[in-house]
């Protein structure tokens, strides 16, 4: 057996075997055994048929890609044994050639991680101080959230926090733009991306109901219909009818529906949480430095392979989002003008980024021993049982000590740890872990350890900062939150 090796981008590997003639021979002769029992071939009892007939009737070709496909795993085995590599997957194979018979395989690798000398990263939080006005906007979100929405008793221009319902047409020097067309559509004015693009919500204001007018805009130069990125687009748009919003009056009666008995409470509490969450936004500040910081300073390298798992990974999440809008993959996909092949490739490398950022994540937490130990798991299950009224604590004890929940919390806690070690050696207080004492930085293969999937972005709305809900007490596959919504619902690709 005669190995040509290629090294390829990506981790690959090709290589182009020639296989032995005895071996092919002999691979050849079970390949007609296989098939002379599976083809009827007239004047011959089946099975009977004399291999030249066979090969007659099915082709050589087919009785040779049978036997390549007997031998192939062996021989691709042998081969890989034979230049030492170490394969993660095997990807293409095709025959390149008859006579002599070669076929080429692509070989694909695990990824390389060798950290650089993270002891030197650094990376301080910032502090933040929540403003009055920041907790009057919250509270202004909170009266909006029930509030009815009314015609208005005389006519009146259109004003910011209007919801304004009108038809929409785009047209650019190629003609309509199809995915901006809108029939009866409502859209809230002064909400950004409330499904129209941000230069016709803006011209809203000032306009009448059963007003035309047009607007000049321009397509942004990353619009996904790439002929039409950066061209000018006019907008043609037709008020139908408007309704307006009278917030609930913020006094004691509003408070003690959100669960406090005065409205100074229920500011304190806002502030408490937001003030909270604020801390949290700038400790994931910091921790996505430090990570930079280590990535900078490594040397990674990842498999497509590994790239493209990841963006079925974010197709599958954003096709489940859309479901919580009523809305397909196929119909996003239809409004922005794409097709998941051009989405693709415009999120390979934000794929590529999460796909290295958690490779390094995992082995930092390996090479800092980064671990769970039982009594964290049983100081979270505790702290999930204290709101828990006595009479429920018992059967709730049961249900979080289960597995499912055990390893939800051992992931939590998993990430705790981590950013912990992350943030104290990126301040300066803790020294890592020696390099003679890591698991090793070379190619990658062991399973993923929990609580290295990192999502540090902020979520929740106003009604969450009040911190009222109730313990979920729900499978952890039961449960999760659908981003993004809002009224009414947005669709892609229209903002200009």
């Amino acid at each position: 057996m005669n190995i040509t090796r290629e090294d390829m981008p990506g981790r690959q590997v090709a290589l182009t075997i020639e296989l032995d003639e005895d071996i092919v021979s002999s691979a050849l002769d079970k390949a007609y055994h296989q098939m002379v029992n599976q083809v009827n071939i007239p004047g011959f009892r089946r099975g009977k048929a004399p291999r030249y007939m066979l090969e007659r009737y099915v082709g050589t070709d087919t009785l040779t890609e049978r036997a390549v496909k007997n031998i192939l795993p062996q021989t691709v085995q042998d081969a890989i044994a034979e230049q030492n590599i170490e394969a993660l997957d095997v990807g293409d194979v095709e025959i390149v050639s008859m006579a002599p018979l070669q076929v080429k395989v692509v070989i694909v690798q695990p990824p390389v991680v060798e950290l650089g000398d993270y002891g030197s990263i650094r990376a301080e939080r910032e502090a933040v101080e929540i403003t009055p006005e920041q907790v009057e906007e919250v509270l202004t979100n909170l009266r909006r959230e029930n509030a009815p929405w009314n015609k208005p008793a005389e006519p009146r221009p259109i004003e910011e926090g209007d919801m304004v319902y009108l038809d929409l047409e785009g047209f650019t020097t190629e003609g309509p733009l199809e995915e901006a067309s809108r029939e009866n559509f409502p859209t809230i004015v002064g909400l950004s991306r409330a499904g129209v693009p941000d230069v016709v919500n803006e011209a809203l204001t000032g306009m009448s109901v059963g007003e035309e007018k047009d607007i000049a805009g321009t397509l942004p130069d990353d619009y996904p219909t790439q002929e039409l990125a950066g061209k000018d687009v006019t907008y043609h748009v037709i008020v139908h009818s408007m309704k307006s919003q009278e917030l609930t009056p913020l006094d004691e009666e509003f408070a003690k529906k959100l669960g406090y008995d005065t409205v100074d409470e229920l500011r304190e509490s806002l502030a408490k949480n937001l003030q909270t969450r604020a801390d949290e936004a700038a400790e994931s500040k910091q921790v996505n430095s430090a990570i930079e910081q280590i990535i900078a300073g490594s040397n990674v390298e990842v498999p497509e392979m590994m790239v493209d798992e990841e963006l079925d990974g974010m197709l599958k999440t954003m096709e489940n989002r859309l479901k919580e809008q009523r809305l397909t993959l196929r119909q996003y996909f239809t409004y922005g003008g794409i097709t998941e092949a051009d989405w693709r490739e415009a999120n390979r490398e934000h794929a590529r980024e999460h796909v290295i950022s958690n490779l390094v994540l995992r082995d930092f937490s390996r090479r800092e021993n980064i671990s769970v130990e039982d009594s964290q798991i049983e100081e979270k299950i505790q702290e999930m049982l204290t709101p828990v009224q006595e009479e429920e604590r018992e059967k709730a004890r049961e249900l979080l000590a289960g597995e499912e929940f055990r390893t939800a919390f051992a992931d939590q806690i998993f990430e705790r740890n981590l950013f912990d070690r992350l943030i104290g050696i990126a301040e300066g207080r803790i020294q890592p872990a020696p390099a003679d004492e890591s698991a090793g930085t070379s190619d990658q293969t062991t399973e993923e350890a929990p609580g290295t999937a990192l999502d540090l972005e902020n979520v929740g709305g106003a009604a969450e900062l009040l911190g009222t809900q109730d313990v979920d007490l729900r499978s952890p596959n039961e449960t999760g939150e659908a981003e993004g919504g809002g009224t009414p619902a947005e669709a892609p690709g229209l903002t200009s």
